[in-house]
């Protein structure tokens, strides 16, 4: 009888262990492509720059594309940021970690150097420019630049600095112009640039003003600020969908050598918002319209990035030669060009001013306009910061 006991409780026993080993989750690796940082490399700021820890960060997945928002941060609490002011100076390591749907968990170290303000600082960087987020780039120091932090004394009631920014509205009538010259099918109005969470944001919407169907905003430093030769950048996310022509261009502060083109243009960017997978850079000169001309060059963005991610777009402009960047990818450079009105370098020896916008159909592509489901989500033009540099003279 003993035996027939003990024989009963081990298979009741091993009958409960079973069990358990059946119900317990089964641990397996996770299936498919790992996400991948782009972005993340090591950066040199000074005490009291303005540091934002995600700009220019993406991570991408094979699957599951953007994951961008998901990204996590630690090690920020060593730099003391205030408000994303640098408070802390010396060397640190934050990490960014992001999970994609296979489980996947993927993270990339970056080293942030904050220095004291220091000699060359002094020397080169004017005293109400120490509030920039960058100083140098290269053999550049800064000049000009927004951050779109909220400072200033000059705000609109929408938060946009007038003392850097001053808008452009309407159709261009007041410049002589129908559509802006390109049949496009917006009313810029000042109501549709904000600044919200350090950025300048111009958003385009499906609203019927003033006889056209649609609104966005167009932004210039005309009356403001212009300068002649230097580097030229920002960083910024479009919109996609059809119909849409987002750019970031300058033109001359005075027409010296006659109306568009005869005094030229520079593009840094525009984009056709159907094509998220490319960015143009171009030059119009010769002479005014319609004796004009002009060049481009089209930036293929690597796979898995797009125009809907923050890039940084950038002109480096010296007597005789413009460059065209994109992420830092020198992919355009102009050294031929003209005006029927005098010798080279002219139309590009002169001040240039900056503009950015949001254009709504328009010439650029084929007078297309957007589906009205494309705006059943906020259809915007975001843009990180715009930095104005100029060549270190020794």
């Amino acid at each position: 009888m003993k035996k027939i006991l003990l024989t009963m409780v081990f298979l009741l026993t091993a009958l409960l262990i079973a069990g358990c080993e059946l119900s317990r989750k089964p641990t397996t690796d996770p299936i498919g492509e790992p996400p991948v940082f782009y972005g993340i490399m090591n950066a040199q700021i000074y005490a009291g720059n303005f540091f934002d820890p995600f700009e220019g960060i993406i991570a991408i997945d094979p699957e599951d594309g953007d994951i961008t928002t998901g990204i996590t941060v630690s090690g920020l609490e060593a730099l003391g940021l205030d408000n994303n002011i640098a408070t802390n100076t010396g060397v640190f390591d934050i990490t960014y970690t992001v999970e994609d749907s296979d489980g996947f968990i993927v993270s990339s170290s970056r080293t942030i150097t904050v220095n004291e303000t220091d000699e060359m600082v002094e020397q080169w960087v004017a005293p109400h420019l120490l509030g920039c987020s960058n100083y140098f780039s290269g053999d550049y120091v800064i000049s000009w630049c927004d951050d779109f932090n909220g400072s200033g004394d000059n705000l609109n009631a929408n938060g946009v600095n007038l003392d850097y920014w001053r808008f452009q509205t309407g159709t261009g009538t007041q410049h002589g112009l129908t559509n802006w010259g390109n049949n496009e099918r917006q009313f810029y109005r000042e109501e549709n640039a904000r600044v919200s969470g350090n950025r300048l944001i111009i958003e385009a919407k499906r609203e019927n003003y003033a006889t056209m169907p649609y609104t966005s905003a167009r932004l210039w430093t005309r009356p403001t600020f212009a300068q002649r030769y230097g580097r030229f950048e920002a960083s910024i996310r479009l919109p996609v969908g059809t119909g849409l022509w987002p750019a970031f261009w300058m033109m001359p502060e005075t027409n010296t050598y006659g109306g568009w083109a005869a005094s030229g243009e520079i593009d840094i960017m525009e984009a056709r918002g159907r094509e998220p997978d490319r960015s143009i850079g171009a030059l119009h000169f010769g002479g005014s319209w319609p004796d004009n001309t002009h060049t481009a060059q089209t930036y293929f963005f690597p796979a898995g990035q797009h125009i809907n991610q923050f890039h940084q777009y950038a002109v480096e402009w010296e007597e005789g030669v413009i460059r065209w960047y994109v992420n830092g990818n020198l992919f355009k450079t102009s050294t031929n060009w003209y005006t029927l009105a005098a010798d080279f370098p002219a139309p590009f020896d002169e001040p240039f001013y900056l503009l950015l916008n949001l254009a709504v159909g328009g010439t650029f592509d084929n007078n297309q306009t957007p589906p009205d489901d494309l705006f059943d989500n906020p259809v915007l033009m975001e843009i990180a910061y715009v930095r104005v540099y100029t060549l270190m003279q020794p």
